[in-house]
């Protein structure tokens, strides 16, 4: 992590919408893939990669501000947040 870093609400967006993109680039690349398709092993392997993103996607953008996730995580002091 970085010190001193100002989180802010926009942040929730920006990382669900990185989390997004990810999981596409996995679906797309990976999962669709002909032989990681072929080999149970791997298509597991990338499923559960998609699925622990989803997950992530999920626990993040259940929250409207960066405030929520700092008190619930206890974020380190020097972290500071801003709301909108």
């Amino acid at each position: 992590m970085t010190e001193n870093y100002a989180l802010n609400d926009g942040h929730i967006h920006e990382a669900i919408d990185r989390i997004h993109v990810s999981i596409s680039y996995l679906q797309s690349t990976l999962a669709e893939h002909a032989l990681i398709g072929s080999v149970s092993e791997y298509e597991a392997q990338v499923q559960s990669a998609i699925e622990i993103l989803s997950d992530l996607y999920q626990k993040i953008g259940q929250h409207e501000h960066v405030s929520e996730i700092a008190e619930k995580h206890d974020l380190k002091a020097g972290f500071t947040t801003t709301e909108y």
